[in-house]
């Protein structure tokens, strides 16, 4: 390994992936951490011979699950194998992600800062690149009235977030230890949220990284649209939507969540209700796929869906 950072264990979650750009993950990780683990989340292939032609013997494993338990539930089988060889800290990533050459490196020196200075720090990640558009995401925070993105300007290093997307976020071992790992009954959608905001009710903080970049992928596809702003606005699979209602109404009953972020997302909810339900080429499929998450929220319904 060459300009590695000590003690980081990169846990990537695959479920059928493409191993072409796969590959050009494991490759861009083998120089930033000691450690790699790809969980696999109940792919029909093993992987096995493709960890076998990365060379990597030594730094590569890969755990492969019998069936898809969702990714929070894989993310705790690698946290638990990070902590097993004991890292200090854990870097999460989905298989459509890649992360520049520096990035982790960005990422530990900007967290070993913060807590130098006296932060409580829950977690780090980059900004990202969408792989399609190029552009450079801002960062999160919730205001009284929606959700506000923050981006980087000259001379800023950190940028203080109220979430942040779970592909790219360095985090301490420490802290999971003390904020507790993913909550695997969501399954999937909101498992990041979820988590950042029950650090943050334990006095945490996090932060974006603005030098630290990445390259990832949302959605399916994605479309440009004009509503007071032009907004580019992935598309998912009607699946996709039933853990995102279920999955916001679960959240809206947890106290460590805070008041306007409730009514932010009970507002993107309305809002994506209404824009999928008339504009998707799968719009009867995509609303059922709501309304059912909604009734399956409000009845209390975790897990995968039967």
């Amino acid at each position: 390994m060459n300009n590695t950072v000590p003690s980081i264990c990169a846990v990537v979650i695959t479920f059928h992936p493409d191993l072409d750009r796969l590959e050009q993950l494991i490759c861009s990780l083998a120089t930033q951490v000691n450690t790699i683990v790809i969980v696999d989340n109940g792919s029909f292939e093993s992987l096995d011979d493709f960890a076998a032609a990365q060379n990597l013997p030594d730094q590569l494993v890969v755990l492969s699950l019998d069936d898809n338990f969702g990714i929070a539930h894989a993310q705790n089988v690698g946290i638990d194998y990070a902590r097993k060889v004991r890292s200090s800290h854990v870097i999460l990533f989905d298989q459509d992600s890649c992360p520049e050459p520096t990035m982790t490196a960005e990422l530990y020196q900007s967290a070993f800062e913060l807590q130098q200075s006296g932060v409580r720090l829950a977690a780090v990640a980059p900004a990202y690149k969408d792989s399609e558009q190029g552009s450079l995401s801002s960062f999160v925070r919730v205001g009284l009235f929606g959700f506000k993105r923050l981006a980087c300007t000259e001379g800023d290093r950190v940028v203080e977030a109220d979430f942040l997307i779970a592909s790219g976020s360095l985090i301490p071992m420490s802290v999971i230890d003390d904020v507790g790992e993913m909550d695997a009954s969501l399954f999937i959608d909101h498992v990041d949220t979820e988590w950042c905001f029950r650090a943050k009710s334990k006095g945490y903080k996090l932060f974006g990284v603005c030098q630290a970049e990445m390259l990832h992928s949302l959605g399916d596809r994605r479309i440009r649209v004009w509503f007071l702003r032009w907004r580019t606005i992935p598309y998912h699979s009607p699946f996709r939507y039933y853990y995102m209602f279920r999955n916001s109404v679960l959240l809206q009953r947890r106290s460590y969540m805070p008041v306007n972020w409730k009514v932010a997302d009970l507002t993107r909810c309305i809002v994506v209700f209404l824009f999928f339900g008339i504009f998707s080429s799968s719009r009867s499929a995509s609303l059922k796929m709501m309304l059912r998450g909604f009734r399956d929220g409000l009845k209390g319904v975790t897990g995968k869906i039967k």
